[in-house]
């Protein structure tokens, strides 16, 4: 019985680590990509929102020489 004991607690314990370290790493994997993709996100939304100011900058600027400027 003490010999089947071992055996069980050798088992559980060879597969249960190799287990325990594969979900530890997927965590950890899981957040560096998590992390990764939150800042691309954030990457190309400032980039739109900057593409989107600088060209409503210039429909401004270029509406006003065209309507609002005098003629030389």
């Amino acid at each position: 019985m003490a010999a089947a004991t071992v055996g069980l607690v050798a088992v559980v314990c060879c597969a249960g680590a190799p287990l325990i370290a594969g979900l530890v790493g997927g965590i950890a994997v899981g957040s560096v990509l998590g992390v990764g993709a939150g800042v691309l996100a954030l990457i190309v939304v400032a980039a739109v929102v900057a593409w989107r100011a600088r060209r409503r900058r210039g429909y401004a600027a270029s509406a006003s020489r065209s309507h609002g400027g005098s003629a030389p």
